[in-house]
């Protein structure tokens, strides 16, 4: 049965409503922090250097995803807002336009990426010789994932903007069964499989990709939304300048804030491996929270879009409280036990010793960073899904120009212990609250950007 419904339903903001949308949202990305706690599972297994020289690997492709991420936003925007406009021909214009365009950007950043692999001007990041002999056969299979994961993007953020999300779950639970499964089997060598180490999971990761963009085309094509893939429409020149004017600040965003993160671990490979395995670990525990805002976050762009579109502004500020107290509500229940107890979860990566020491008091330091970034998703949430993304972009450039300068100085000039170094991203959240609840402030957001047309 298709769960294709008329647009003309209008947005319910009750709490249970609001959980509906994030909760597949949310879920999907827990099983996706899954799939990425098995992968350093296995390859944790297989030498410290195998997951140190992915983990890096992993980074950067995580950068270049990010950067689809963000142009994905615009189509979510875009959907929604027709949504609340009750527009359904422009709900499907909207999705074409932004899919054809994030496939087009999906393939130029794989050869991008490729390209200076192949190059080797990736070397220039990472010190260690051994680390680079990983490093560098791992993102030549994972950078061809990018042009699958564009058209995983797109039909998610039509979803999302629909406010149909539960297929994304179904997706993800694919995804992590296909990924979980080739780990066993090209990473350890397990049920018939060839260990091939750090290389398996890259091709475990990608044809989980493959599979997952083509389940996702389908069900799009078939049940969400059919009529965006009838007939050869022609170019829609002022929806893909709407698309790029939203979407362009957000991947700018993105990238930025993921490479900034990324060169932090470049950073602290050079203060020493435990380190750097420390913040390998951390990363992952803090994808947790992830999880969280990550469907609150596209839930708040989803509800305020369609709410703007349906001029319905008055409810706007009563929903942003209620997705603000999920969001902590989510951030506490997911990451409580990094203050409870963070020595056992470090005892499954450490045996006693000074590691396992450190990885305690960096989970104690990222817990604090947490509880500024349950807030700062919510707020640049908000902003996003009123149309001003550009403002965003310079909150988010100020903000990492500043983390970028401390964790610098923790890592290389004055080097700190690791828990120290993590701080940085308690200036960085904090910078980024301050910098939202001032443009939330001073611009017209209950109106929405107006560079959105509202009439039609």
């Amino acid at each position: 049965m298709s769960d294709h419904t008329g647009a003309a339903a209008p947005m319910d903001t009750s709490i249970r409503n609001l959980l509906r949308i994030a909760i597949p949202i949310s879920l999907g990305s827990l099983v996706q922090f899954l799939v990425v706690l098995t992968d350093n599972f296995f390859l944790s297994h297989a030498g410290e250097l195998e997951l140190n020289g992915a983990g890096n690997a992993g980074l950067i492709y995580l950068t270049f995803t990010m950067i689809l991420a963000g142009g994905s936003v615009g189509i979510q925007i875009l959907v929604a807002r027709f949504k609340g406009q009750n527009d359904s021909p422009q709900m499907a214009e909207a999705f074409r336009a932004g899919r054809i365009q994030l496939a087009a950007l999906g393939g130029i950043l794989a050869f991008v990426v490729l390209g200076i692999n192949a190059l080797g001007g990736w070397k220039l990041l990472i010190q260690n010789a051994d680390v680079q002999a990983v490093f560098e056969p791992f993102l030549g299979i994972r950078a061809w994932g990018l042009i699958p994961f564009s058209i995983l993007m797109a039909v998610e953020a039509d979803w999302i903007g629909q406010a149909k999300t539960r297929p994304i779950l179904f997706l993800a639970l694919l995804m992590a069964l296909t990924n979980v499964i080739l780990d066993a089997m090209w990473v350890e060598g397990l049920w018939g499989g060839t260990a091939m180490g750090a290389q398996g999971a890259a091709y475990a990761s990608f044809t989980s990709e493959v599979l997952g963009a083509a389940f996702a085309w389908l069900w799009a094509s078939r049940k969400t939304h059919p009529e965006s893939y009838q007939g050869r429409a022609p170019r829609n020149r002022d929806m893909e300048r709407q698309w790029w004017a939203l979407s362009a600040p957000v991947m700018a965003q993105f990238g930025m804030t993921i490479g900034t993160w990324a060169s932090f671990f470049f950073f602290v490979e050079r203060v020493g491996m435990m380190e750097l395995k420390v913040s390998h670990l951390t990363r992952n525990a803090f994808m947790l929270a992830f999880v969280v805002c990550s469907g609150l976050g596209q839930t708040t762009r989803t509800v305020v879009s369609t709410l703007i579109g349906a001029r319905r502004v008055d409810e706007l500020l009563p929903t942003i409280l209620k997705l603000a107290s999920l969001s902590y509500g989510g951030v506490w229940l997911l990451t409580h036990g990094y203050i409870l107890y963070p020595d056992w979860i470090a005892s499954h990566f450490f045996e006693p010793s000074p590691g396992r020491q450190a990885m305690v008091a960096t989970l104690g330091t990222a817990f604090v960073a947490l509880q500024f970034y349950a807030l700062s998703s919510i707020l640049i949430s908000v902003l996003q899904g009123s149309g001003f993304t550009r403002p965003v972009f310079f909150i988010e450039f100020i903000s990492v120009g500043l983390y970028v300068f401390v964790a610098y100085a923790v890592t290389l000039v004055w080097p700190q212990p690791i828990d120290v170094i993590w701080r940085a991203d308690w200036l960085y959240f904090i910078c980024m609250i301050l910098g939202a609840s001032w443009a939330l402030k001073v611009l017209p957001w209950r109106r929405g950007h107006p560079s959105l047309k509202m009439d039609k």
